[in-house]
């Protein structure tokens, strides 16, 4: 009875990230992107949400809005999007700056 040869693991390159590594998995370890997806396999959506949730928040809702915002950033943030930072300091703003007018508002 012989013995398998070894076989090592191909070595990927992940293409939204930039990783490296020996593997048979078919998404990068690092960022979870699927191997062979153009462009990285990755859209801006959590940006886009964060945004879209920050602008919400500064009429309605900053309680729950605003949190989901600063979350959605802090996931694109770790995901390295571009305008990442920008989304968070605009979720930070949208919901400090809904409560002050939800104050304003309902003192009036």
């Amino acid at each position: 009875m012989s013995a398998a040869p070894f076989e090592q693991s191909p070595t990927k390159l992940c293409s939204a990230c930039g990783t490296l590594t020996q593997t048979v998995k078919t998404f990068c370890p690092e960022c979870g992107t699927a191997y062979g997806e153009p462009g990285g396999g990755r859209s801006a959506s959590f940006v886009w949400g964060a945004f879209a949730c920050a602008a919400v928040s500064l009429l309605f809702f900053p309680i729950v809005l605003g949190p989901l915002a600063i979350v959605l950033s802090a996931l694109a943030m770790k995901r390295k999007e571009p305008q990442a930072a920008l989304a968070m300091g605009l979720s930070v703003a949208g919901m400090v700056l809904g409560f002050i007018f939800g104050a304003i508002a309902s003192s009036a």
